[in-house]
């Protein structure tokens, strides 16, 4: 007995509805199944076989520490001066290093003498302010050459050196004139101030 018409489409209509459910089912698995094919691709193009993860790179050796560092011991000292210590050396060894600290130094203000040094570094002995150190100055106008060479930090032949200055161009104005007449660096300079002073006689 033929189906009535109206019972026919809606047959029709169930059909195609269930075919569109079907066919999309099988769109979306074949494009998850490119997807996954896609991505297994891509990862094998990137780590192809046997290749080997990069190996991290050596950290870099730290240089090597110095032989000797240089230190500038300045102030109340014997010989104030640049010197070459071993790297372990403290600042006491500097200061033998130097002569060891001279009477005019101030024993109240002492660096550590334990503290370590280092390249570079400067390790000064502070002088004495008591008058009576200023009092004990030579005059370098009047001191004679063994005086002078007795004079803690004095460079070799410089005390000569000092006396013929005098004969020749007369007494000095200024301890500066050390600097600048006779070429001695201002380090040495500023040290021999503390022992040295210039006394220029009444007109």
């Amino acid at each position: 007995m033929p189906l009535p018409y109206a019972m026919l489409q809606i047959c029709m209509t169930a059909i195609a509805i269930w075919l569109n459910r079907v066919g999309k089912r099988r769109v979306a698995a074949g494009a998850a199944g490119v997807l996954v094919l896609g991505a297994l691709g891509g990862w094998a193009t990137m780590h192809p076989a046997g290749e080997q993860p990069p190996m991290p790179m050596a950290a870099a050796a730290d240089p090597p520490a110095p032989a000797t560092v240089l230190v500038f011991v300045s102030g109340a000292v014997e010989h104030p001066g640049l010197y070459q210590l071993s790297p372990d050396a403290r600042v006491s060894d500097a200061i033998a290093a130097a002569g060891g600290i001279s009477t005019a130094a101030d024993a109240g203000r002492l660096p550590d003498l334990a503290s370590r040094v280092h390249d570079g570094r400067q390790v000064n002995i502070p002088f004495a302010r008591s008058g009576a150190a200023a009092a004990a100055r030579l005059d370098i106008n009047a001191a004679a050459p063994d005086e002078l060479d007795a004079v803690p930090g004095m460079p070799p032949g410089l005390a000569q050196a000092i006396v013929e200055y005098r004969d020749t161009w007369g007494p000095f104005q200024s301890l500066s004139q050390l600097r600048t007449d006779l070429g001695v660096d201002s380090a040495t300079v500023s040290g021999l101030t503390h022992y040295l002073r210039v006394v220029l006689a009444s007109p």
